[in-house]
């Protein structure tokens, strides 16, 4: 998976310096996201990537027609692909395995933040979930990796979603709950966006989630 990225890194970085992976929705680009968890990320590495799929004015990790392949074909091959993509980037960029890993999803990127983490639990610290979904066959999944180490999550839904109702969301939270997930549920009076509230919310997650 050849894809652009952004980095922003501190000037200082050890083993316990926190990785943070942003995946933007369909359409968008690596600009989205960027300055969601902080305006200028100082104790943490940021990488914005960008999808490698060119999709109306922006770009896609990968187009949801799954006439041809399957869903589960479609998503598992982009989770691999993007696994491969983070193994060459860190050390491309001199990072370490070793460092908390974080992901910071909306909508489509949302989707494969949590589905990476569910599935690559051993990789994981934890995801910003905005506004997506879990596929059923990440859920069965899932479940084959019971008893590694499990990833904290923060899940934002708004009320007015017209792509994934609140519905979604409160099963979303509901099976995370279940599944003793460390989970930080929110919901707001917004449609498919993020709002200025939210953004607060998420960094005040964040911090906690980075402290050593």
């Amino acid at each position: 998976m050849s894809c652009l990225y952004k980095i922003k890194r501190p000037d200082t970085i050890t083993n316990a310096t926190p990785i943070l992976v942003t995946l933007h929705g369909m359409g968008s680009n690596y600009h989205d996201l960027t300055s969601i968890a902080s305006n200028d990320p100082a104790d943490f590495v940021q990488i914005n990537i960008q999808g490698n799929i060119a999709f109306r004015s922006g770009f896609t990790y990968y187009v949801p027609d799954f006439s041809v392949r399957s869903e589960e074909e479609v998503i598992t091959k982009t989770l691999s692909d993007i696994d491969r993509f983070l193994i060459d980037t860190l050390k491309k960029e001199r990072l370490s395995a070793e460092q908390p890993l974080f992901f910071l999803g909306f909508s489509q990127g949302a989707i494969l933040s949590l589905s990476y983490s569910l599935l690559y639990p051993d990789k994981t610290a934890g995801a910003v979930v905005l506004n997506g979904r879990l596929p059923k066959f990440i859920s069965e999944a899932e479940k084959k990796t019971h008893g590694q180490r499990k990833p904290s999550f923060f899940l934002a839904q708004g009320e007015f979603d017209p792509i994934f109702p609140l519905a979604v969301g409160r099963s979303l939270y509901t099976y995370l709950k279940e599944g003793n997930f460390e989970t930080d549920y929110h919901e707001y009076r917004a449609g498919h966006e993020v709002t200025a509230d939210e953004v607060i919310d998420i960094r005040r997650w964040l911090r906690t989630q980075f402290k050593p």
